[in-house]
């Protein structure tokens, strides 16, 4: 286990080496939110106050506020780091040492997104200090409570979705754009701008049976208020099982990524 506690301390070491690149990261989605927050208002305006998609308006104001925060949070990257090391030829060395790599891979990201769990707190606590007094919304403590796990299992769950993404790396020899892209969408469509709700009942209904909502909307909609305690806690539950349901596909692709690799030099 020395193996992988050194590769979570690596990654704490990385993100804290890195931190003004995190901030800036942080507040590049601030500017996105204040156009959305004015959207919204607008909409609400025309709505005579009534709930939109299922939201109240404190509730929307703080979805799109939250939502930025935790998309970044939830990124982790490893698409781009996988694809790296397989198209550089940097794989070999782990394939000839006694580390298993997804394991290695994870705690490195667990690691550097410690640093950005402990701004998070601060993050919601603040931005609820903030609703509470602009538009007298108001969390109860267990939504609180059961976030920050949600929260966690979704950082967890959306790497092991983007390893097996990156396995296609495997086949494929320029697939950065192609990483970008698949981004964009997966952050869209997990409700990573907005409530999934506001793409109909259709797709919120398909949403339900898919691991995107569950790295995003999900968690916000327990912050929110808008998912009941017992709803929470069954989220938790079906976030550990595709949890491990995309580890085993990562596996899987992982083993057969394996016999179309070639490594070659020194």
């Amino acid at each position: 286990m020395r193996k992988y506690k050194t590769a979570f301390l690596v990654g704490v070491s990385n993100s804290m080496e890195f931190r003004f690149d995190f901030f800036m990261n942080l507040l590049s989605t601030v500017f996105p939110i204040i156009m959305q927050v004015f959207i919204w208002i607008s909409m609400y305006s025309g709505s005579g106050g009534d709930a939109l998609y299922g939201y109240t308006f404190p509730q929307m104001i703080m979805y799109v506020v939250v939502a930025g925060a935790v998309s970044k949070f939830t990124a982790t990257g490893v698409e781009y780091t996988v694809n790296e090391d397989i198209h550089s030829g940097g794989i070999a060395k782990y394939l000839v040492r006694p580390v298993n790599y997804i394991g290695f891979r994870l705690c490195d990201a667990v690691g550097n997104k410690f640093s950005a769990m402990i701004t998070m707190i601060f993050v919601t606590f603040a931005a609820l200090a903030v609703l509470f007094f602009a538009v007298d919304f108001t969390v109860s403590p267990a939504s609180v409570a059961l976030f920050f796990p949600s929260l966690i299992l979704a950082a967890i769950l959306n790497f092991f979705l983007f390893f097996c993404l990156s396995m296609l790396a495997f086949w494929l020899t320029e697939i950065g754009n192609f990483f970008h892209a698949m981004s964009v969408v997966i952050m869209v469509m997990s409700g990573g701008v907005f409530p999934v709700s506001v793409f109909g009942s259709t797709y919120e209904a398909i949403a339900r049976y898919i691991p995107l909502t569950y790295t995003v909307n999900y968690p916000i909609q327990i912050l929110a208020g808008t998912v009941p305690a017992a709803e929470a806690v069954q989220v938790l539950g079906i976030q550990l099982v595709w949890i491990l349901i995309l580890a085993v596909l990562a596996r899987i692709a992982w083993s057969r990524g394996l016999k179309k690799y070639v490594a070659v030099g020194g």
